[in-house]
C-alpha cells in the first residue's frame, strides 16, 4: 500500500487537531447557549413567582377571593403572551387560570416547589415551574409557564448555522493547510529536482541555499556538503585509476619490449638470460605494485581483515621489522641502528600491521639512504601531550636524500613521487606510505614525515597510544 505524501498527512495532521478543538468548540458553543437560554427563562419564572409572592405578602393586600381572582386577572391580561399563571389558594379557589388546552393536566406544588422542567401545553414547548407560597397564615399554589417555541427555534437556527459554519471552516482549513503545507515542501521539491539532476560528471555542481536560515537551508548546506565529499571521493578515484593504470603499464610495457626485441632473431644463452632477468625484474616490480593496490582497495572497501586488538611490545616488532630488512640494507651498504629502552613498552593494536607500517617506513629509509650512511630507530615509551594519554613514539631518521620542496602531507599522497626519489629509487611505487599511514590510523596512530636533523635527510614519527600492561 502506497503511503501519502507528507503534504498530505501534514493536513490530515493538522485537520486532525484543528477538528477535534472546532468540534469541541461548537459543542461548547451548543451547550452554553442551550443552557443561557434555559438559564434566561427560568430567571423570569422565578421573578414571576416572587412577584406573586410579593404581591401576597403586601400588607395592604388585603382582599376577598373575587378582588384576587380581579388582581390576578388584570395581571394574566398584562403578561398575556409571555407568561402563564396560576394561583389557587389552600380553600381550593382559582384565582387565575390560563384557559388553554392541557393546561389542567400539569403538575401542580403541593406544600412544596417544583423546579423548573419543559412541558407540552396544547402541543406547544413550554417552562413550566410551581411553588407553594405561605402568606398571612393562607397557602396559596402558584404554577408560571413560560413559551419557548421562539426561543427553541431561533436556538435550532442558531445551531444549524453553527453546524454548516463548523464544517465550512474544516473545509477551508483543510484546503489552505494543504496550501500551506505544499508551499513549505516546495523547496524540498526543488532540492529533490536538483539532487536528481546531479551526475557522476557534475558533482561540482551545488544547491542554492535558501535565504532564511531554517531547516531547508541546513538540508541544503548538508546535501553541498555531502556532494562535496562525493566530488573528492571521485576525483580520487579518477586519480587513483588513471595513476595505477600508469604505474601498471610501465613494467608491463617493459616486460613485452624486452620480450619483442629478445625474439627478433636468433640470441646467445647469456643474451635470453638477461632479457628474462630483466622481465622476472620488472613482473617482481609489477607483482609488488598490484599487491600494494589490492591492499588499499581492501582499506578502501572496509574489508581489509580485522584482527582483535591486543598488547605488544613495541620493542618486539621493531626488531622483526629491522630483521626483514637486514638483507636490503646489506645490499645498500646501510647500517641500522636502534635506541630503545630497556622496559617493555606495550601498545595495544594490531601486532602484524603495526610491523608491516614499520617495515614501510624502515625500507623507505633504507632506500632513500646513500651508501655507508646509518638510520636511526629509536623508541620513546613515555611522551605525553597536554591532556592526552601516553604514547609509545617510533622515531626513524636517516641522512639520505631528504625531502623535496614541497608540503609534507603530499608525500603521503597515492603515487606521489618526488622528484629526488624517482631518480634514486626507480622501482618505487609511490604507495608504501599511503598504506602505513592507513594502518596506523586505523589503531589510533598517527604517522608523520619531516626533515631530518640540521634539514639533512628525513625523520619519519610514527605514534601509537601506549597500554598498561604487555601481554603475557
Amino acid at each position: 500500500m502506497r503511503t501519502a505524501s507528507i503534504g498530505v498527512r501534514l493536513t490530515a495532521w493538522y485537520l486532525s487537531v484543528l477538528g477535534v478543538a472546532m468540534v469541541l468548540f461548537a459543542a461548547g458553543s451548543w451547550w452554553l447557549s442551550t443552557q443561557s437560554m434555559i438559564h434566561a427563562a427560568d430567571a423570569n419564572l422565578e421573578a414571576r413567582i416572587e412577584g406573586v409572592r410579593a404581591f401576597l405578602e403586601n400588607p395592604e393586600t388585603h382582599l376577598t377571593v373575587d378582588d384576587l381572582r380581579e388582581e390576578f386577572g388584570e395581571y394574566a391580561l398584562l403578561t398575556q403572551g409571555e407568561a402563564l399563571l396560576e394561583v389557587t389558594d389552600g380553600g381550593g379557589n382559582v384565582l387565575c387560570r390560563p384557559l388553554i388546552p392541557g393546561w389542567s393536566e400539569l403538575p401542580r406544588a403541593t406544600n412544596g416547589n417544583r423546579g423548573p422542567a419543559d412541558r407540552m401545553i396544547g402541543g406547544f414547548p413550554f417552562r413550566v415551574a410551581a411553588a407553594s407560597l405561605e402568606t398571612h397564615g393562607q397557602r396559596y399554589d402558584v404554577t408560571v409557564a413560560a413559551p419557548m417555541g421562539p426561543a427553541y427555534a431561533a436556538l435550532n437556527r442558531f445551531h444549524e448555522w453553527l453546524v454548516l459554519l463548523l464544517a465550512l471552516a474544516i473545509a477551508l482549513a483543510g484546503a489552505g493547510g494543504y496550501w500551506v503545507s505544499r508551499r513549505a515542501l516546495a523547496p524540498v521539491d526543488q532540492i529533490t529536482t536538483s539532487v536528481r539532476e546531479i551526475t557522476v560528471r557534475s558533482l561540482d555542481r551545488r544547491l542554492a541555499l535558501p535565504r532564511a536560515d531554517d531547516e531547508l537551508r541546513r538540508l541544503a548546506g548538508t546535501f553541498n556538503d555531502v556532494l562535496a565529499r562525493l566530488e573528492a571521493a571521485v576525483g580520487d578515484i579518477v586519480r587513483f585509476t588513471a595513476e595505477a593504470s600508469h604505474e601498471l603499464r610501465t613494467p608491463v610495457s617493459l616486460m613485452r619490449t624486452t620480450a619483442e626485441v629478445t625474439l627478433r632473431h636468433e640470441r646467445r644463452p647469456d643474451e635470453y638470460r638477461a632479457a628474462l632477468a630483466d622481465v622476472a625484474s620488472q613482473a617482481q616490480h609489477l607483482s609488488s605494485l598490484i599487491d600494494d593496490l589490492l591492499v588499499l582497495a581492501r582499506i578502501d572497501a572496509g574489508i581489509e581483515p580485522a584482527s582483535s586488538p591486543a598488547t605488544f611490545d613495541v620493542r618486539d616488532r621493531i626488531c622483526k621489522a629491522i630483521a626483514e630488512l637486514t638483507p636490503a640494507a646489506q645490499a645498500r651498504a646501510v647500517s641500522v641502528s636502534t635506541r630503545l629502552p630497556s622496559e617493555p613498552v606495550p601498545v595495544s593494536g594490531d601486532a602484524v600491521s603495526l610491523q608491516r607500517a614499520l617495515v614501510i617506513v624502515l625500507d623507505n629509509a633504507i632506500k632513500y639512504s646513500h651508501t655507508g650512511d646509518d638510520v636511526l630507530i629509536s623508541l620513546d615509551g613515555g611522551e605525553r601531550a597536554p591532556g592526552l594519554e601516553p604514547r609509545a613514539v617510533v622515531k626513524i631518521v636517516d641522512h639520505g636524500i631528504g625531502l623535496d620542496d614541497v608540503e609534507p602531507a603530499r608525500l603521503f599522497e597515492r603515487f606521489y613521487r618526488g622528484g629526488r626519489a624517482r631518480t634514486h629509487a626507480p622501482e618505487g611505487t609511490g604507495l608504501g606510505l599511503a598504506i602505513a599511514r592507513t594502518m596506523v590510523e586505523r589503531q589510533g596512530g598517527s604517522l608523520a614525515l619531516a626533515a631530518g636533523p640540521r634539514g639533512r635527510g628525513c625523520e619519519a614519527r610514527l605514534s601509537m597510544p601506549a597500554a598498561m600492561q604487555p601481554s603475557a
